[in-house]
């Protein structure tokens, strides 16, 4: 205000104390007063956003720092990536503030230039803040510049990991495939380890199906014929079962014995067992690795 009234008291004394003259010049220094103050209202705000400004930066460099290390893997590589991108968006975000400021600041150089009441301090003020804020413009497009690198780093490593993730994932598949192979294969051959075949009848029904056959000749009262097991057997003419789950078989008759030509032995038979090794009602197998151990095929006659 002193300046407003130095001019002030110059028109006076030039005026002769004109009435009109002198509301004019009040008038003058009044708009002048209110111009620098709101330089100095806009230089404070400057001051402000440069403070925010170093504050976001900071952030930005913070999250940079806490999201760097070990790469827990895919999973982790993503959630870096992402961390990094906010930083980015951050940075970006700062420069265009930093451009808004610097479009501000030159509007209020160029008003303060314009003022009746030219102010060298507050002049040398804003030529501070543009330099300062050109700096800091350079440091965040040279951290934009570095964030961008790494993320088109972290994008060539999401892809190899990916690439890997899949090459699991096809191995893991062609392992499973293997696998249900190996058990499907375990499963058939224990199956085809364990499945028995037996047959009961007479000696003619058997004959008749291809199960036995007659060996030996006779002549007159000389030689003897024996029922054997026929050479080739069908497992169509016979009754399948698992010996390790069904080791019971009923005989079709109980009054009647069966003789087993096959080469089993009825030693190890839990049922009546004759002396001359025929069985009645059921036969019962109380062993029954050792008993299907000589033939898989098991081959009762009625008598």
């Amino acid at each position: 205000m002193r300046y407003a009234w130095l001019i002030v008291l110059a028109v006076v004394a030039t005026t002769g104390c004109n009435q009109a003259e002198l509301k004019r010049a009040l008038s003058e220094a009044k708009m002048a007063e209110a111009q620098k103050d709101s330089l100095l209202t806009e230089v404070l705000e400057t001051t402000q956003f440069v403070s925010d400004i170093n504050s976001e930066l900071a952030k930005a460099k913070t999250l940079a720092i806490r999201t760097a290390g070990t790469d827990p893997g895919l999973p982790g590589a993503k959630k870096d990536r992402e961390d990094r991108q906010a930083s980015l968006d951050r940075i970006k975000q700062v420069i265009a503030r930093l451009d808004s400021s610097e479009a501000k600041l030159a509007e209020t150089e160029a008003r303060a230039k314009q003022s009746r009441q030219r102010n060298a301090r507050l002049l040398a003020q804003i030529e501070t803040f543009k330099k300062t804020v050109d700096d800091l413009k350079t440091t965040a497009e040279q951290q934009k510049t570095e964030y961008e690198a790494a993320l088109a780093e972290k994008d060539t490593q999401i892809a190899t990991l990916a690439g890997r993730v899949d090459t699991l994932s096809t191995e893991k598949a062609g392992l499973e495939t293997v696998n249900t192979a190996l058990t499907d294969t375990v499963a058939n051959l224990t199956s085809y380890k364990n499945t028995v075949y037996y047959a009961v009848g007479t000696k003619d029904e058997l004959i008749k199906r291809g199960v036995v056959t007659k060996e030996g000749s006779k002549f007159l009262v000389f030689g003897g014929t024996r029922l054997e097991p026929a050479r080739n057997l069908d497992p169509a003419a016979f009754t399948a079962l698992n010996k390790t789950e069904q080791t019971s078989i009923r005989l079709p008759r109980t009054d009647k014995k069966y003789k087993i030509v096959s080469r089993q032995s009825p030693t190890y038979l839990g049922s009546t067992v004759t002396k001359d090794g025929k069985v009645t009602g059921t036969v019962q197998i109380t062993q029954p690795e050792d008993f299907w151990a000589p033939s898989k095929y098991l081959i009762l006659v009625q008598d």
